[in-house]
């Protein structure tokens, strides 16, 4: 009698287990753990990168320097801008929603097909290419001088004849950008002023300095500058 009764216990708290087992399988999805939503600033962050805004940043300073029509510089500079303030808005619809990326990146698409169907005049013409080119390289150095130390762009200057006036009116305006460049170049990931991520606001923190440095060089040592930097690129 006693072993029947075990036996019987036995088989029950088998059943009430098993009965419990299938009451955690049929459980709504709705109780399961929700999925964390990405990052809206992740996100944002990492299309800033793919999409290369520094490099876009770079290219309204080299137009800007360049050498050729006027109307024609002014053109490209105004694309430039335009392209540019549509992306920021885009990415600012990322950050606020990640959720929109899909939509951002389909709209980003067509914008950008407008972009270069615009910067076309530039791609098609093999001497205007080749002289933006020229100047983006000579920039990219330029920035990467900047971020290593005051005395290493300084250096460079002294190549391009420089006077002792130039020079003296020319440090305090390095040796602050200086600063403010690797200010920029220290919150980035990789402590680079090539991270894509933080390069457009690189970019943006050498821009007065070097407009500054360009004013007191004249057109021909501005035009030696470039061709040093670049060679070194």
């Amino acid at each position: 009698m006693k072993m029947r009764m075990l036996a019987m216990v036995v088989v029950v708290v088998g059943c009430i287990s098993l009965f419990a087992e299938a009451a955690k399988k049929l459980k709504p999805e709705a109780e399961a753990s929700p999925k964390t939503k990405p990052s809206g600033k992740a996100a944002a962050a990492r299309l800033r990168a793919d999409w290369d805004m520094g490099e876009l940043s770079m290219m309204k300073l080299v137009v800007e320097d360049a050498q050729f029509d006027p109307k024609l510089k002014a053109s490209l500079g105004d694309t430039i801008t335009k392209f540019t303030q549509q992306q920021e808005d885009l990415l600012a619809q990322v950050e606020a929603d990640s959720g929109t990326e899909a939509a951002v990146q389909k709209k980003r698409t067509k914008l950008y097909a407008a972009y270069m169907d615009k910067m076309q005049v530039v791609y098609k013409s093999p001497e205007l290419k080749k002289d933006i080119a020229h100047r983006m390289k000579a920039l990219d150095k330029e920035i990467d001088a900047i971020a290593a130390s005051a005395e290493t762009l300084m250096a460079k200057l002294d190549a391009v004849g420089v006077t002792k006036e130039q020079k003296d009116r020319i440090a305090p305006v390095i040796k602050d950008a200086n600063k403010k460049v690797k200010a920029e170049v220290d919150k980035t990931e990789t402590r680079s002023a090539k991270d894509k991520k933080n390069r457009d606001k690189i970019v943006a923190s050498y821009k007065e300095a070097r407009k500054k440095l360009r004013q007191e060089l004249t057109p021909e040592q501005r035009e030696k500058l470039n061709k040093k930097l670049a060679e070194e690129a």
